[in-house]
C-alpha cells in the first residue's frame, strides 16, 4: 500500500438530518486505519501513513476473510470498554504499543470496523457511487472474531439519539450518489458529533507576557499523568488572574506529564506543584490523544488520581 495514499475525511455537521439522498452510520471512537490485504499478509496504516502492522496483529484475520485477490479497506481500529463502547483511551494504549504481547492482546482486543472498500483485485473503486461500493463490501468481506462491516441506517435523527443514549461519539451521514475524494474533506460525508464532558488536571499553565494564557490539561493512566492537550476557551478574565496568582505561587521546576509539551513561541510553561482539577467539555480526541475542541466549564471537586482516560 502506498504510505502517500491519504483516506477521505467528513466534514463537520450542526445537527443530524433525515434525506433519502443520504444513509449514516456510527461514528466509531478508535484510529482510522487503511488495510491492505494481499496473499502474502494483511498491512495496517493510519490516516498518515504510519505503519501499524505490528501493533494490531490480531486484524491479520482480515486476509482470510476477504472473497478475492487483493482490496484496500478503509475503516476504524478500536478497543471496546467493560459496557462494550469504543474506548479513545485503551485503543491509544495499543496505538502506542510498537507490538502487542499475547497479554496486551487479551487485555485490549481491537476491532476492526470496515465501513469502504477504495480498491478490489486491482481495480479502483474510487469513482463508484457510495452504494455501489458498499454492496461490494457487503459481498467481498465477512464478518470474523475481529473484524465487521459498519451498519447503515436511514433515520439520521434517530440514529443521533441512539448515540447519545448510548454514550457514543456521534454519526457521519453519507451520500448514497457520493464518490470517494482522496485527501479531502468533503460533504458528501457530513460528521455530526455529541460533547462530551470529563475532569481533568490542569498539570501546568502558558504565560503570555506574565499572564496566565492556557491551561495544560493531563488524564492518569498507569504511566503516570499524560498530556491531552491545552485549553484557554471557558476561561473568564477573573479565572486567568486567579492562575496567574496560582502560578506565580506553586511553581516547580519539574513537570507532571510522562511527556512534557512543549511552550510555543512567545509562551513561558509553568509547571504546577498544587494541580487544580477542571470540568472540560470536548467533541472527540485527535489521532495524537489531544482533546478535540476543548472548553474549561468550570473547576472541579474531583480528586487528581480520580481524572483517567474515559
Amino acid at each position: 500500500m502506498d504510505g502517500n495514499f491519504k483516506p477521505m475525511e467528513p466534514v463537520s455537521w450542526p445537527a443530524p438530518f433525515d434525506d433519502p439522498a443520504f444513509v449514516h452510520q456510527v461514528k466509531w471512537d478508535g484510529i482510522r486505519i487503511l488495510a491492505r490485504v494481499e496473499p502474502g499478509g494483511v498491512t495496517l496504516r493510519t490516516r498518515y501513513g504510519r505503519d501499524r502492522t505490528d501493533n494490531y496483529p490480531e486484524l491479520q484475520e482480515l486476509g482470510g476473510l476477504l472473497r478475492g485477490t487483493d482490496a484496500l479497506l478503509d475503516g476504524e481500529a478500536v478497543v471496546l470498554d467493560d459496557a462494550g463502547r469504543p474506548s479513545f483511551g485503551r485503543i491509544l494504549r495499543r496505538d502506542r504499543s510498537r507490538a502487542a504481547n499475547a497479554a496486551l492482546r487479551r487485555a485490549l482486543p481491537v476491532y476492526y470496523v470496515a465501513f469502504d472498500v477504495l480498491f478490489l483485485n486491482g481495480e479502483p473503486l474510487l469513482g463508484r457511487s457510495f452504494s455501489e461500493r458498499q454492496e461490494i463490501l457487503a459481498d467481498v468481506l465477512q464478518h470474523g472474531e475481529q473484524v465487521t462491516v459498519c451498519r447503515s441506517h436511514a433515520e439520521g435523527v434517530e440514529l443521533f439519539a441512539a448515540t447519545g443514549r448510548l454514550g457514543l461519539e456521534g454519526i457521519i451521514s453519507k451520500e448514497l450518489a457520493g464518490r470517494y475524494h482522496p485527501g479531502r474533506k468533503h460533504p458528501t460525508w457530513r460528521k455530526v458529533k455529541h460533547f462530551r464532558r470529563l475532569n481533568a488536571v490542569a498539570g501546568g499553565v502558558f504565560l503570555k507576557q506574565g499572564r496566565a494564557n492556557a491551561l495544560l490539561l493531563g488524564l492518569y493512566d498507569e504511566r503516570g499523568l499524560i498530556y491531552v492537550g491545552r485549553a484557554a476557551s471557558g476561561l473568564s478574565a477573573a479565572d486567568l488572574v486567579s492562575l496567574t496568582a496560582l502560578a506565580r505561587a506553586h511553581e516547580t521546576f519539574r513537570s507532571p506529564f510522562v511527556e512534557p509539551p512543549t511552550a510555543g513561541r512567545g509562551l513561558k510553561v509553568v509547571w504546577l506543584a498544587v494541580q487544580p482539577t477542571v470540568v472540560v467539555r470536548y467533541n472527540g480526541w485527535t489521532d495524537q490523544g489531544r482533546l478535540r475542541n476543548p472548553v474549561i466549564e468550570g473547576f472541579s471537586t474531583v480528586p487528581a488520581a480520580e481524572c483517567v482516560f474515559p
